[in-house]
């Protein structure tokens, strides 16, 4: 079988398969885990609906996880059907044509199956880099990146994190003016992959920034 599921939906099951290992060690009432263990079944069934039924099967063991072992494993098994975020050096400096030496991380050090945007701080240009896709196309967005001193809702995961202020300079309507756009997100691209358990906020965010 070809891989079929997007990070942020591997990530999505992997919260719902731990929602329900917190409700067995939390609580002795069977009663309480099996209103979670429906619930997770509900929202699987929901979410995912329009998988086919060789498809769907992979999922069926996500709500019957006894422990964190099990749950290691078949979160393994099911990363084999992740679709990687696959995208090389020349496509990203593509979407970067006026950057000069553009200093790209190495890509092998990411796990693409995590991934549902690259992102990196380019300390020598102090920019902050996005790489994402949109409407099936990569799409990079590059802008200034400040640290807050408090934490804060991500508009990217929607998850408290400790953030900070991404902002893109954009032309106005007359000539010679500009203005800036953008919104908080994590300061650690890895930490808010990990958190994306959907796509739209990203996909929000970054028609946001492109308008």
């Amino acid at each position: 079988m070809q891989p079929f599921i997007y990070p942020h939906q591997y990530h999505y099951l992997k919260s719902q398969v731990y929602k329900l290992i917190k409700a067995r060690v939390s609580s002795t009432d069977k009663n309480v885990i099996n209103a979670v263990k429906g619930l997770v079944e509900d929202n699987i069934t929901s979410d995912f609906a329009h998988c086919s039924a060789e498809e769907q099967k992979k999922f069926a063991k996500a709500a019957s996880v006894k422990d964190e072992r099990e749950a290691e494993s078949y979160l393994e098994d099911l990363k084999t059907y992740v679709i990687p975020f696959n995208i090389s050096e020349k496509e990203i400096k593509k979407l970067f044509p006026k950057v000069k030496k553009l200093k790209i991380p190495d890509l092998n050090q990411f796990d693409k199956r995590e991934l549902t945007y690259l992102t990196w701080w380019d300390a020598a240009t102090h920019r902050k880099f996005i790489v994402t896709r949109k409407d099936g196309k990569p799409y990079g967005v590059e802008g200034t990146f400040t640290n807050s001193s408090q934490k804060g809702v991500c508009s990217v995961c929607n998850q408290l994190a400790p953030v900070g202020l991404f902002l893109v300079k954009k032309k106005g309507k007359e000539i010679g003016t500009y203005k800036k756009k953008g919104n908080y997100i994590c300061a650690e691209g890895d930490g808010c992959n990990q958190n994306i358990t959907s796509s739209k906020n990203l996909e929000d965010f970054i028609a946001r920034l492109s308008k």
